[in-house]
């Protein structure tokens, strides 16, 4: 093995078609992206609701 030297460094820079498709999400990914940040959401707001409901209770 000595004698041979071997770079396995890729840039971007060598390569700017293919870091571009990398970087960009395609149509699915970015559907199920915002779906499962709406359903954190919608999670966090259920949960908040008997903290709501049980403050709105005690004013009233």
């Amino acid at each position: 093995m000595s004698g041979y030297s071997v770079d396995m460094g890729v840039t971007a820079s060598q390569f700017p078609e293919d870091a571009l498709k990398l970087r960009r999400a395609t149509f699915g990914a970015r559907s199920a992206r915002i779906f499962a940040t709406c359903a954190q959401g919608a999670w966090v707001l259920l949960a908040m609701t008997p903290v709501i409901v049980v403050l709105c209770a005690l004013k009233g």
